[in-house]
């Protein structure tokens, strides 16, 4: 009734002569007297009944309830009636507006319903993606009914990709922009940037976060569009510029098999995006395929339980005095490819400083700093321990 009121009082700004609206039953829901609203309309019925353009002039409208002399028209969309057009006035007078304002009316009541489907199907894909994503059970018929409304494939191989916008949606409040329109702009950039298809998945989460779940037909499919993905995200975070959408970041999660299995890629992907801000906050895109990023991640990938047994094996190392300066120079050294030179001129100490460091850890340990395989769970572990209780900074 809200868009038929606005209709009436569109098209009263240019036509002379009042208007109604009514619906397939015959009552009024717009007119440019708002005290005929809501009531009955008899020859609406009749109109709809015979499918034509009718004329009601003084003589045929004697003895009838809130009718008034005119012309009326079908009103349809995609072939089926939707409603009644009324033009009040003498029929002559307004027959010849008659069929510009009906195409008008069909016109503008068409994009009306057509924007209302868009916004429940995004509203339902929102939906649909907070329920697979969110939730750590899910219920797979729930899921199978989701898929056929949507149109989509339950057991397609996906990934996810994670686009984390922080508050650009709420301080785009005060721009130009309605909110509604800026997140469907950002939602196109995502699926142009990424090649979405009609299977794919593509939606918030929340204010803050967009996911696309993007199907793939095979690893080898997964692995190519990894490859392509740094350059891709690239060119969607120059796109979100231009809409004010600064300081995102991208995360892309492993292969699950189906929808049912792919909270774990999303939870995944965010997990590693969270790190990558943490730990590496110059580069705000985060993949997996980039092995610089792998190696950072892997010294925090230790089980818990397992850390806590090498930790209580290097008590000693990690009760001494010194293990800051300690632990700073066997990852320094390591970092270095175990090259003295190097690893002492970046922490700024003499080489035999180091070697005396080094030799003490070997004492604490019982390691030997001078094997790879003995440094490089030395490395794991104190990186691990790094971002914890980061450590001193003190140098000679």
């Amino acid at each position: 009734m809200q868009f038929a009121q606005r209709t009436v009082k569109a098209v009263s700004e240019v036509l002379p002569f009042p208007i109604s609206l009514s619906d397939t039953n015959g009552y009024i829901i717009g007119s440019t007297d708002p005290d005929r609203i809501g009531k009955q309309h008899e020859p609406s019925r009749e109109v709809l009944a015979q499918d034509a353009f009718l004329s009601f002039n003084e003589a045929k409208i004697q003895g009838m309830s809130n009718v008034l002399p005119g012309v009326a028209a079908p009103l349809k969309i995609n072939g089926q009636p939707v409603g009644v057009l009324g033009i009040i006035g003498p029929p002559e007078e307004v027959k010849p507006y008659a069929r510009l304002i009906k195409q008008y009316v069909e016109i503008t009541w068409q994009e009306t319903f057509r924007k209302q489907l868009e916004e429940l199907e995004t509203k339902t894909i929102e939906t649909f993606a907070q329920y697979i994503l969110l939730n750590e059970t899910i219920n797979r018929v729930k899921v199978e009914e989701y898929c056929r409304m949507l149109n989509i494939s339950l057991n397609a191989k996906r990934f996810c990709i994670v686009i984390h916008i922080g508050d650009s949606l709420i301080s785009n409040i005060r721009q130009t922009v309605p909110i509604d329109q800026l997140k469907e702009r950002l939602l196109t950039c995502t699926k142009k940037a990424y090649q979405s298809g009609n299977d794919d998945i593509c939606s918030f989460l929340n204010t803050e976060k967009i996911v696309l779940l993007k199907k793939v037909d095979s690893e080898l499919a997964y692995l190519e569009a990894l490859e392509e993905f740094t350059s891709q995200s690239e060119e969607l975070l120059e796109m979100f510029d231009v809409y004010h959408v600064t300081n995102a970041s991208v995360a892309a999660g492993s292969l699950a098999e189906s929808l049912t299995s792919v909270s774990a890629a999303y939870q995944e992907a965010e997990a590693f995006r969270q790190f990558g801000q943490q730990f590496d906050p110059t580069r705000n895109i985060y993949t997996y395929h980039n092995w610089d990023m792998v190696k950072k991640l892997l010294p925090y990938q230790l089980p818990e339980p397992f850390r806590e047994k090498i930790q209580f094996r290097l008590k000693r190392l990690l009760e001494d005095e010194h293990f800051p300066e300690l632990a700073e120079s066997v990852i320094a050294y390591c970092e270095n490819n175990l090259t003295m030179s190097k690893a002492a001129k970046e922490l700024f100490i003499h080489r035999n400083t180091l070697i005396y460091r080094l030799q003490k850890i070997n004492t604490l340990t019982s390691l030997d700093t001078g094997s790879f395989a003995d440094c490089m769970m030395l490395y794991i572990v104190l990186k691990s321990l790094q971002h914890k209780q980061p450590y001193g900074t003190n140098k000679g």
